[in-house]
């Protein structure tokens, strides 16, 4: 029979499950206890929670999701964490990759799989969404991409009239004298 503790564990990590827009499993097997603080403050900060606890509640608040959730299973073997997402749903990924990649000892966390937006993403993929621009930058970039002719002629136009202003003006300094 089950104990209370860990069935409320499970609906917390269901709770969790559903309301995340990405969720990422990650190894972090090597990492001390001040890196782990670290990480997690990191985390917190950004609105990301990063959890561990046994595979198999992992494993049954995930199958009683359902869905892609259920896919995840064969995934969640040896030390395994949970970042979920709720917010932007490449920022657990980014500050995860960065933070393994400032971690040059041991590389950890190292990505197992994610969900993200309902796409299951391998460790390959996940690597690759985390070194993308984020959505802020690439929308500033369009604007920018959209802005630079509207730019251009502004300034054409600009000069245009600059020029004819002055061209009066030098009329009119010619037919005062």
């Amino acid at each position: 029979m089950p104990k209370p503790e860990k069935i409320e564990l499970v609906a917390k990590l269901k709770e969790q499950m559903e309301a995340s827009n990405a969720v990422l499993l990650s190894d972090y097997a090597g990492l001390t206890v001040e890196q782990m603080n670290a990480l997690r403050k990191s985390l917190r900060e950004s609105s990301v929670k990063y959890l561990i606890a046994k595979n198999t509640l992992f494993k049954i608040a995930a199958d009683s999701v359902g869905g892609q959730y259920a896919k995840l299973a064969d995934h969640w073997t040896g030390p395994t964490a949970v970042a979920f997402s709720q917010g932007d749903p490449t920022i657990g990924v980014k500050l995860l990759y960065e933070f393994a990649k400032a971690n040059k000892a041991t590389q950890k966390p190292a990505f197992k799989v994610g969900l993200v937006d309902g796409t299951i993403f391998g460790q390959a993929e996940l690597e690759q969404l985390a070194q993308l621009p984020s959505r802020d930058e690439l929308l500033s970039r369009v604007v920018g991409v959209i802005l630079s002719p509207m730019t251009a002629l502004v300034g054409t136009l600009d000069s245009i009239l600059r020029e004819l202003v002055l061209t009066v003006d030098a009329i009119a300094e010619a037919k005062a004298q």
